[in-house]
């Protein structure tokens, strides 16, 4: 899935007020049918704002979350000395 614009959300909700097709609206914003279908899913009833700040929220909570556990910070120290 890609991601989608604070713009194309605002789309998204004005076509859904008009009772447009979930493929009438990709077409429209260039994004394909099942992007939109999962945008729409994720919020319900479909308001842009809240769905942006979700997007927003989860983005920030992608990737890999390391911890320094003590095992590591021993390690660290003992092999290149960077913790004191």
């Amino acid at each position: 899935m890609t991601s989608l614009s604070s713009q194309e959300r605002i789309v998204i909700q004005t076509l859904l007020e008009l009772n447009d097709s979930f493929r009438v609206i990709a077409r429209f914003i260039n994004q394909s049918p099942a992007t939109v279908s999962v945008e729409i899913h994720q919020v319900t009833p479909y308001k842009a704002d809240i769905a942006h700040a979700l997007a927003l929220k989860k983005h920030h909570l992608r990737g890999r979350h390391d911890t320094l556990t003590p095992a590591i910070a021993v390690f660290l120290n003992a092999h290149i000395g960077i913790l004191k």
